[in-house]
């Protein structure tokens, strides 16, 4: 699914279904009150970036909603997760490159990408359909976040995601 490039210039931007590391990550948790964040992070040892294709995440209470791209190293307040799972979309491939995690705040540095201000009880980010393209960098990562005050919240988030495969270095 990665971008594919020829010599450096962008050519399409669409699921490639040759390529063999297509993930999905998901991550299910709950705060008694104020905010919950999940992230997904490009937890690779060598070079290998990740292409985000999508982000969608649900919360059990509506609230307004940011996205941030999270620079290493990420840190922050921790909350344990219900549920977390990372694998290849194809049963019979291997897991890709990537790790979930939840938080109540964050003291990583980040970058601010999205905002909403009215009350949804979900967020979707889906660069592929007209809305610019992530690709996270080793330990780098994405995180939505939302609150519900004084209330007890509960948050699930799924990203679409694969390891970029075939970059062609740029021509000299």
């Amino acid at each position: 699914m990665a971008q594919l490039n020829s010599r450096g210039t962008l050519t399409r931007g669409r699921w490639d279904f040759f390529e063999r590391t297509n993930g999905v990550a998901f991550v299910t948790g709950s705060v008694a009150s104020g905010t919950i964040g999940a992230y997904f992070v490009n937890n690779s040892l060598g070079g290998t970036a990740i292409d985000i294709y999508a982000v969608e995440a649900a919360s059990s209470t509506a609230g307004g909603w940011d996205t941030y791209i999270l620079l290493p190293p990420i840190a922050g307040a921790a909350v344990t997760p219900t549920e977390t799972q990372v694998s290849c979309i194809k049963p019979d491939e291997a897991t890709p490159a990537g790790a979930c995690g939840m938080f109540s705040s964050l003291t990583s540095p980040t970058r601010h990408i999205t905002k909403i201000f009215s009350a949804y009880d979900s967020t979707l980010l889906n660069p592929i359909a007209a809305e610019p393209f992530y690709t996270l960098p080793p330990l780098w990562g994405i995180a939505v976040a939302t609150t519900g005050g004084a209330s007890a919240i509960s948050l699930a988030m799924t990203v679409w995601y694969q390891e970029v495969l075939d970059n062609i270095a740029p021509a000299k």
